[in-house]
């Protein structure tokens, strides 16, 4: 849900610390985040490291780090190169499927791996929903606080793919995460729901296992039941090592409800109590 915004900037105090303090993943703590308060210079829509700090930064596999100022949320690559970020879960946006959001200029932009931007869909918010799917909106919007969050809600969102189509018509709150859910599941190669038999079953249980991490379409065997309102569906992986697992697909909307690992009879068995 990426219309949940983490509130990490607040762990600042821009009365208390230069323009250029931050927080980063620190070598001298372990790849922990650490806090300095001469961390470089922020330059429009980057980041300029300060030398003193260039070789301590703990990247990721990835060639990335999150820097965190009172000025915002930055990805910095080892090669030198950064951009502005949105803030998310107390850290810059992931990148799904290789995709995060960016910011240029307050616009929304999609940005790569590598910190390229590969797309500039002119909304005023976007963020990664599921399957290669962004969810892109035009406000305006409200904000409700929760605890130590801040849920954006209102707006006028659609459904843009990867390639930046818009497959669904900015019409819907940004809340209204079953509108999208739905078309998804209607527009996924499978039959549509309600989910019948088990071939259906099977088609949109490998179609949800794909959108997720660690696991694979590469099934060695599988199992499928159905029980009242679900399908179970039960797969083990030549990836996988730790054994089965068990995905409850509701029957109506083709949705997934849990994944567990359990073997078919235990699934099965808690289906029926």
């Amino acid at each position: 849900m990426k219309e949940v915004l983490a509130l990490a900037f607040l762990l600042f105090s821009a009365a208390a610390y230069a323009e250029e303090s931050c927080l980063y993943p620190s070598k001298r703590d372990g790849g922990s985040l650490d806090q300095f308060t001469d961390c470089g210079v922020i330059e429009g829509d980057r980041f300029r490291i300060g030398k003193q700090h260039a070789g301590n930064i703990a990247y990721d596999k990835k060639g990335l780090a999150c820097i965190l100022s009172p000025q915002g949320a930055f990805y910095l690559h080892k090669s030198g190169r950064s951009q502005r970020t949105v803030v998310f879960d107390n850290g810059c946006d992931y990148f799904e499927k290789g995709l995060a959001s960016g910011l240029v200029e307050n616009k929304m932009v999609l940005i790569n791996e590598k910190l390229d931007i590969v797309l500039r869909p002119g909304f005023d918010w976007l963020a990664y929903h599921a399957h290669g799917h962004f969810k892109v909106c035009n406000g305006p919007f409200t904000e409700e606080k929760q605890g130590e969050i801040r849920l954006r809600k209102g707006g006028q969102c659609g459904l843009m793919d990867s390639k930046g189509n818009l497959v669904m018509a900015p019409e819907h709150r940004i809340e209204g995460r079953a509108a999208f859910d739905q078309y998804l599941l209607t527009h996924n190669g499978c039959p549509p729901p309600p989910v019948t038999t088990k071939e259906a079953a099977l088609c949109h249980a490998k179609w949800h296992i794909a959108d997720m991490d660690g696991y694979s379409t590469d099934w060695q065997r599988h199992e499928i039941t159905r029980a009242d309102k679900v399908w179970l569906i039960t797969f083990n992986q030549q990836r996988n090592k730790d054994g089965p697992a068990t995905l409850t697909l509701d029957a109506e909307s083709a949705g997934w409800r849990l994944l567990n690992s359990q073997s078919h009879q235990e699934a099965l068995r808690e289906a029926r109590q």
